[in-house]
C-alpha cells in the first residue's frame, strides 16, 4: 500500500508544480497562450492538481503562511475545472497562472521552509 502523504511532501510537489507552470509558459505571451490548446490544457491540469494538493494539505500548515493566500479560492478553482470544466474561461486561467500563482510561489516557499526547521 502506498505510504499516505505529508503536508511537506505535498508543498513540496506544489512546488514542482508550480516550476513545471513557469516552464509550460516561458516565453509565452497571452495572445500566443489562448492560441495553443496545449499551453491551455496544460496549465489547466496543473493548476488542478496545485488545486487537488492544497485541498488535502493541512488547514494548520496553510495558516502558518506569511502571504495572505486565499486557500480556499485555489480549491474552488479547482472544483470549477473539474467538475465545470465547460464554464472555464482562459482568460482567468491565463491571469491566474501569471498573476497569481507567483505570489502563491513565495507562500509555499515560505511553509516548506517552516516546516523543515
Amino acid at each position: 500500500m502506498k505510504e499516505k502523504m505529508g503536508d511537506l511532501q505535498r508543498l513540496q510537489h506544489i512546488g514542482k508544480c508550480i516550476a513545471d507552470l513557469e516552464e509550460i509558459l516561458k516565453e509565452v505571451d497571452a495572445d500566443s497562450f489562448y492560441r495553443n490548446i496545449e499551453k491551455k490544457y496544460a496549465v489547466e491540469r496543473v493548476m488542478e492538481i496545485i488545486g487537488e494538493a492544497i485541498n488535502k494539505t493541512s488547514k494548520e500548515t496553510l495558516d502558518k503562511s506569511n502571504q495572505s493566500i486565499p486557500w480556499r479560492d485555489v480549491v474552488d478553482f479547482r472544483n470549477l475545472v473539474t467538475h465545470e470544466y465547460f464554464r472555464v474561461d482562459y482568460t482567468m486561467v491565463y491571469k491566474l497562472a501569471t498573476e497569481e500563482i507567483p505570489k502563491l510561489k513565495t507562500a509555499i516557499q515560505f511553509l516548506i521552509a517552516e516546516l523543515q526547521k
